[in-house]
């Protein structure tokens, strides 16, 4: 009786891994000489585009969803594809602090509507604020501000970084960039 029951259970088992076997892609030689005949479409590859892109000229609903595009790697910033850098000439930096890396430096995407830029806190324990004051025909200006509150509470609250880093920043403009000269100051 034994032996029977293990005999049936096997043949029930080799059943179901033959009609799983034959759901499977045929072998290379089954294919050869036979022609396809589903009327199934391949699936569609995964598309590249994380966000959709606003019709042309119009102001995106949600900016990049709040991140940074830029990055700060090993060998400076990292651009990825659809950001572009604003062309040194038209930024004028002169207002901000020395001191701050890559402060000459913005970049452009969402359709000319967003910038970035890397700005300093004025501690390791504190964040940056950037503004847009004004949006001019010919001028952008933004005005950077260290916050002096800390990031997440007092500076006797936690423990804060040795090295100060440029921190990414960002602003949504009313209209593209376009041509415009970006000015960035130092305020409130």
């Amino acid at each position: 009786m034994r032996a029977f029951l293990i005999t049936t259970v096997a043949v029930v088992a080799l059943g179901v891994l033959a009609a799983c076997g034959e759901q499977a892609t045929p072998a290379a030689s089954d294919q050869a000489g036979a022609t396809s005949q589903s009327t199934e479409k391949p699936p569609e590859p995964p598309s590249d585009v994380a966000e959709p892109t606003p019709p042309v000229g119009e102001k995106p609903r949600q900016p990049s969803g709040g991140q940074p595009p830029v990055t700060i790697g090993p060998d400076g910033p990292v651009v990825p594809d659809g950001v572009t850098e604003v062309p040194a000439a038209q930024v004028d930096a002169s207002a901000l602090p020395t001191y701050i890396e890559y402060g000459n430096k913005v970049w452009v995407y969402d359709g000319g509507f967003s910038l970035q830029f890397f700005g300093s806190a004025s501690s390791s324990c504190t964040g940056v604020q950037a503004t847009v004051a004004e949006q001019a025909s010919d001028t952008v200006k933004i005005l950077v501000r260290p916050l002096d509150t800390p990031q997440g509470g007092r500076p006797d609250d936690g423990v804060c970084a040795m090295v100060m880093t440029p921190t990414p920043v960002t602003v949504t403009l009313d209209t593209p960039l376009q041509d415009r000269k970006i000015i960035l100051s130092t305020g409130s």
